[in-house]
């Protein structure tokens, strides 16, 4: 059975694309390989989310102005450059603008693997946590705020006029709900989960 999310493929070179897919397909992934960002673009609104792994250095727009623009274009798909040429800036680039990865070129098969497989457990944990804090409750997802905020428990009672100790409960419920065992690992959950727009 195919892989929850299909591999989009994105290299001007036709056997660096079959040698991809050939290794992938081997893994039991789903590909479907482009020649450029452009022809990849054009076919995006049609396409399931899914990792894109693409060349840094191609004809038209490169792989870095590829992971640029899918925020304009409404999609989140994690992106694995690939690069004949990693230089130090590249790689601060490719980081900063978001990639998943930046593996240079020639790489082992277990390189990719590994980075793809990293990749998945992300995504995993990422629906996971959304799951998790979709079963909070109005209320409970005040306080949470307030807590990313670095409000106390105190503070926090007198913004919702309740008291400290109900503010606690609600904390305790917060950490059961969402798995995390500490309140800094709450705070990055709901940091990484952007919940910072409930109205008070």
């Amino acid at each position: 059975m195919p892989r929850d999310r299909p591999i989009y493929i994105i290299d001007d070179e036709p056997q660096m694309c079959r040698s991809l897919e050939m290794l992938l397909a081997l893994e039991d992934f789903e590909t479907r390989s482009f020649p450029s960002v452009e022809a990849f673009i054009r076919d995006l609104p049609r396409l399931p989310p899914g990792i894109i792994l693409s060349d840094v250095a191609l004809g038209g727009l490169s792989g870095l102005e590829l992971l640029q623009t899918l925020p304009s274009l409404d999609r989140s798909d994690p992106v694995i450059l690939v690069t004949g040429h990693a230089d130090i800036p590249m790689a601060v680039a490719a980081m900063k603008s978001g990639a998943a990865d930046l593996l240079e070129k020639p790489f082992e098969a277990q390189r990719l693997l590994g980075a793809v497989a990293a990749v998945r457990d992300r995504i995993l944990q990422s629906t996971l946590l959304e799951q998790r804090l979709a079963s909070l409750s109005h209320r409970e997802r005040q306080v949470l705020r307030q807590i990313v905020e670095g409000l106390t428990a105190k503070q926090i009672a007198t913004r919702l006029d309740i008291s400290p100790r109900t503010v606690e409960t609600y904390r305790e419920h917060l950490m059961r709900k969402t798995g995390a065992t500490s309140l800094a690992q709450l705070v990055r959950f709901a940091v990484e989960a952007r919940v910072t727009c409930v109205p008070l």
